[in-house]
């Protein structure tokens, strides 16, 4: 079990209220949904590490704030979470040095990700935990719809298919953790992604 405190609580119900409050309509991947499943993937992570109990806290403020930034819009939306993750803390008297370690782990789920330490590897991680799921298409949906509607651009499905096949096959876990468990489910879901552009691929009688 994850560790359990007043900030954590504060932090989680202040976070489900923003974003259910003050996300667009057409966030429909970056949505609640996704930041209580990357907590999940970041507590999961966590507690496989040899952390400290505030550094496995800060693991988990940081995934509570790290797409609250999308209330204010896509463009920079990790520079704003990190932000606003400090007004609140700020706020609670949170350690200031903590207060920069989850900044760090916010700004480092930046794309390309590049996590300069342990935590902030843990939370690059779990954001693109989906990567392995076997809902993996139910959610490229929801993003390729959410993507096409902020963007006021259409992507065509063989389009789509291919930035996916793309992006999986570039990707690398950072932590020993993922790698070990999760690696192999991203190459199976890069193997069905290959197979549809195939069969899409196909001449049509």
């Amino acid at each position: 079990m994850m560790i359990s405190s007043s900030i954590i609580t504060e932090v989680k119900d202040h976070a489900i209220s923003v974003l259910s409050k003050h996300l667009p309509d057409n966030m429909t991947y970056h949505s609640v949904n996704h930041t209580i499943d990357v907590v999940a993937s970041a507590e999961e992570i966590a507690e496989k590490q040899d952390l400290t109990t505030d550094d496995k806290e800060v693991v988990q403020i940081a995934a509570w704030f790290h797409d609250l930034g999308y209330t204010r819009g896509c463009e920079n939306h990790e520079k704003d979470g990190a932000e606003m993750a400090r007004e609140f803390l700020k706020e609670k008297d949170y350690p200031a040095e903590k207060i920069a370690k989850v900044e760090g782990c916010i700004m480092a789920t930046q794309m390309p990700q590049n996590p300069q330490n342990n935590l902030e590897k843990i939370l690059c991680d779990a954001d693109l935990m989906h990567l392995a799921g076997r809902d993996y298409f139910k959610k490229a949906d929801l993003l390729h719809k959410e993507i096409e509607t902020t963007k006021l651009c259409k992507i065509s499905e063989n389009e789509w298919l291919q930035m996916n096949q793309e992006f999986l096959d570039k990707h690398c876990f950072f932590t020993d953790y993922a790698k070990q468990h999760y690696e192999s489910a991203v190459k199976e879901n890069l193997k069905k992604v290959r197979d549809r552009l195939k069969s899409w691929k196909k001449p049509r009688k």
